[in-house]
């Protein structure tokens, strides 16, 4: 491997840099310091010279940041089903399908604007690999004043939402889902 003047030149400059702030760490800190997994760059339980390693390979490189990240081996997707929706009077909305494949446990959020009218939401599980065709009803809710949420166990494949409004008023209504691995 041959080593150019612009490389050692970078390596001499990081550790000069980091030995540096490591000596004024060192000296400013008077308490022990807890382990920090954010700084575990090579997730080895061990903040060390191997982690300053890794990350001196890896200085310079981009991607996509609004990808999917994986934390501890737990993957979470946020589905927005419903921004701002429009529910009028004696009317319904429903998600459609929500796949849920490959996820754990399933969040619901919703919340309803303006709060203090009697309405209804249903949640409905649907498993392709069991009785073909049928939706089981998972929870259903009456009388959500504003905000409501609940997780679930991973009950199927599939999930589908839907809210009823009862009331005389249009109401607004956000629903989120989180998926956890």
């Amino acid at each position: 491997m041959r080593i150019t003047r612009l490389g050692l030149f970078n390596v001499v400059l990081a550790t000069v840099l980091l030995t540096s702030t490591f000596l004024m760490n060192a000296k400013l800190t008077t308490s022990v310091r807890q382990y920090d997994p954010w700084v575990d760059y090579n997730g080895d339980g061990t903040v060390n010279y191997l982690d300053v390693y890794s990350l001196l390979i890896a200085y310079g490189m981009s991607g996509d940041p609004t990808k999917n990240v994986t934390i501890v081996g737990h993957a979470t997707k946020l589905l927005k089903p419903a921004v701002s929706a429009s529910v009028p009077p004696s009317s319904s909305w429903e998600s459609g399908l929500i796949l849920i494949d490959g996820y754990s446990k399933v969040t619901v959020l919703l919340n309803v604007y303006p709060p203090g009218y009697s309405n209804q939401l249903v949640i409905y599980a649907y498993d392709y690999r069991g009785l073909a065709g049928t939706w089981a009803l998972v929870e259903n809710v009456i009388d959500i004043f504003g905000s409501w949420m609940k997780t679930y166990d991973v009950m199927n494949q599939q999930i589908r939402i839907i809210f009823n409004n009862p009331s005389v008023a249009t109401l607004t209504l956000n629903l989120d889902v989180y998926l956890v691995a």
